[in-house]
């Protein structure tokens, strides 16, 4: 049994053994077999004239091939990048550079000859699933860090053994994002719960995050990511119920990309496979975009990037078939609803309903249903539809032209004041008062969970976009997506039955038709 693995980095595609390792053995120093008086090996090589050269030889080159080097592979992706983002603290505390430890590669003849060969008679490790997981050096060192083939980048533990989706948080500096993605991150076990999912974010990339994005009273609020900087992406795993004794597991891929980068001619290129590859994208806009709020607070913005950036993402997806709207479901919020100035041009009403928590639907059992409350969410995207048409029309229509699927959100990340202070240094810095408490920040993520078919809904949900799906058969709106273990059905054909690929289902009682929507 093998795994295709697609890289979060690159997107290379790759078999489970085809992926290549960090070592865990790394030498620092000098070497021991190296006699005295002669600087390194190849002084050694050109002034050593003993007997026993040949032996000592051998010894200095396999000491060498486990010195920390720099990755050429790995430094010819991250150059595009300004330089890379990855960090380890359990490397740091032994002075090892993560990504500068030598690779491994079964494969090759001259780095076999320092492992040791499994039950199997490969070289592998694999789990309890079969799945690559490490190899073993000779001197016992268990090497689990897969990287990618391609482009040398670390590949989280189990990746590419369930199925993967990337979604891309895109928004202006100080939009808001990172606070965004650590506020989600941090409470997505129980944000999934509320879907009768489950969320695990366990992955080293996730915890690092966190670590390094701490969201506390009192404490700097993360600082923006420099344009350019490509921050590396997090993972979470979605858990979900297909049968009484059967459950999927989805591996989640989040993408934290500056807006600005998608009107850089010089670094559009860059970070277009992150869209093109994107089953999903959040949009953040800053609410001082709008005109009316930054008349109020006395800070210039403009949503002329937004639109911008809205019409690089089309091109991007559109692969220059511009006739063509851009499918990938987008999820266009606006961040930061608890300031002052924004509720009061949002009007009492719609801050009102954005106060309130996102509401599961009781199944009756203590726990709840797999359904995006569309019930809750219907009024807000009414009222939220309204502004953007009266305040902002052009992005509203910018969208219905464009998109095929979008909706519009409101939350706010932090639910608190929001204070000012100055570091040692005089470098100001921001901070939340408390107490915090997000509101509304998962509602577009069970959105996407809803268009990607993981859940369903409980009444049809209200949409801008100008394409409405109806049902061929009856012709009603209200339909939905089918989860992809449910898109497979027989048909009966005279004296047989035919397997059809079906992917939408009628939510009309009275049809339940089930078809192939092709946009």
């Amino acid at each position: 049994m093998s795994f295709s693995i697609t890289c979060p980095y690159c997107f290379g595609v790759m078999k489970d053994n085809e992926v290549l390792f960090r070592s865990e053995k790394v030498n620092a120093g000098e070497c021991e077999l190296l006699p005295d008086n002669f600087l390194d090996t190849a002084d050694f090589i050109a002034n050593y004239h003993e007997d026993d050269k040949d032996e000592i030889l051998k010894g200095l080159k396999d000491w060498d091939f486990f010195l920390e080097r720099e990755d050429e592979k790995y430094e010819e992706f991250w150059k595009k990048f300004v330089r890379t983002t990855e960090v380890n603290p359990a490397d740091e505390k032994l002075g090892i550079t993560p990504y500068r430890r030598p690779i491994l590669d079964p494969s090759v003849s001259e780095h076999c000859r320092f492992l040791k060969i499994q039950p199997d008679k490969s070289f592998f490790i694999r789990d309890s699933d079969g799945m690559v997981s490490g190899i073993e050096l000779k001197t016992g060192e268990v090497c689990h860090r897969r990287v990618c083939k391609h482009c040398h980048n670390p590949l989280p533990a189990a990746y590419g053994k369930q199925p993967v989706k990337f979604a891309t948080v895109v928004g202006i500096t100080g939009a808001g994002k990172t606070v965004y993605i650590s506020q989600l991150l941090k409470n997505m076990p129980d944000y999934a719960a509320n879907i009768g999912l489950t969320a695990v974010v366990n992955t080293a990339n996730s915890r690092i995050f966190l670590d390094t994005n701490p969201i506390h009273p009192g404490m700097p609020l993360p600082d923006s990511t420099p344009e350019g900087y490509f921050q590396q992406p997090v993972f979470y795993q979605i858990v979900r119920e297909t049968g009484e004794n059967d459950r999927v597991t989805e591996m989640f891929v989040l993408y934290d990309v500056a807006g600005e980068v998608f009107v850089n001619p010089d670094q559009i290129s860059r970070y277009a496979p992150y869209i093109e590859h994107s089953d999903g994208i959040v949009m953040l806009l800053d609410p001082l975009q709008f005109k009316q709020i930054h008349q109020l607070n006395g800070e210039l913005q403009s949503l002329d990037e937004t639109t911008a950036v809205l019409t690089a993402i089309h091109n991007i997806v559109s692969s220059g078939r511009s006739e063509q709207k851009c499918q990938i479901p987008i999820a266009v919020c606006i961040s930061k609803v608890d300031l002052p100035e924004v509720q009061e041009v949002l009007g009492a009403k719609l801050c009102g309903m954005l106060k309130d928590d996102v509401y599961g639907v009781d199944s009756g059992d203590g726990f709840f249903l797999p359904i995006f409350n569309a019930e809750r969410y219907n009024p807000i995207a009414k009222e939220l539809s309204d502004f953007i048409l009266h305040h902002e029309r052009a992005l509203a229509m910018q969208l219905r032209t464009n998109y095929s699927f979008y909706a519009f959100f409101a939350f706010t990340a932090l639910g608190c004041e929001v204070g000012s202070g100055e570091k040692e240094n005089g470098e100001p810095f921001k901070y939340p008062v408390g107490p915090i408490l997000p509101k509304r920040i998962e509602e577009p993520i069970f959105w996407m969970f809803y268009r990607l078919g993981y859940i369903g809904t409980n009444e049809p949900v209200t949409t801008s976009a100008a394409a409405k799906i109806k049902c061929p058969v009856c012709g009603s709106e209200a339909t939905s997506p089918l989860p992809a273990e449910e898109q497979i059905i027989k048909v009966r054909r005279f004296i047989w039955t035919e397997p059809i690929y079906v992917n939408r289902v009628c939510d009309n009682p009275d049809c339940r038709h089930k078809w192939e929507y092709i946009p």
